[in-house]
C-alpha cells in the first residue's frame, strides 16, 4: 500500500509540476514492479517473505496457480512500467502498455478457466488485480500524449 501511495502521490507531482516528480515517480513505480515481477507469486499465493524458501510454503498450490501467479507478476510489473514510461513521457510508453494489456489478458482468461473449475479465491482476486490495471493502461493509453509534459 506504502508504495501505491507513493506512486499516487509521485503522478500527482507531475501533474501539478513540482520538483522532483521525476525521481519520485520513478522510484516508487520501479519498487513496486520489482516486487511484482519477482515477488508475485508469493505475493498471489498469501505467502510471507520469510517463507518464500520453505518447501512447505507452497504445498497443494498446484503449478497452474503458481504459473498464474508468475505471468500475473509479470503482466503487472510490465503495466506499472508501462505507466511510468507514461508519466515521464518516455518513448515506446505506448507499445509496452499495449504488451502488458495483452498479458493482462492472458492472464485474466487463464485465471477465468481455473475459477470456472475450482472456484478458488485466488484467481478471483487474479481476475480483480488485472481488471484494475487494465482500465487504469486503457485510460493511460487514452489519455493525450502531453497530458504530464515532456522530461
Amino acid at each position: 500500500m506504502i508504495l501505491i501511495v507513493g506512486a499516487v502521490v509521485g503522478l500527482l507531482m507531475t501533474l501539478f509540476d513540482l520538483p522532483l516528480n521525476s525521481l519520485i515517480v520513478s522510484l516508487f513505480f520501479l519498487v513496486l514492479a520489482l516486487l511484482y515481477i519477482y515477488l508475485g507469486f508469493a505475493l498471489f499465493n498469501n505467502v510471507r517473505l520469510r517463507d518464500i524458501f520453505k518447501a512447505e510454503s507452497f504445498k497443494g498450490l498446484g503449478p497452474w496457480r503458481i504459473a498464474i501467479a508468475i505471468g500475473t507478476g509479470v503482466a503487472l510489473s510490465t503495466l506499472t512500467v508501462a505507466f511510468m514510461f507514461s508519466i515521464l513521457g518516455y518513448p515506446m510508453a505506448e507499445t509496452i502498455l499495449i504488451y502488458g494489456i495483452v498479458l493482462a489478458i492472458l492472464m485474466i482468461i487463464l485465471a477465468l478457466i481455473k475459477n470456472a473449475r475450482e472456484k478458488n479465491p485466488f484467481y478471483r482476486n487474479i481476475i480483480v488485480r488485472c481488471l484494475i490495471f487494465l482500465i487504469i493502461a486503457v485510460v493511460f493509453l487514452l489519455l493525450p500524449a502531453d497530458l504530464f509534459g515532456t522530461p
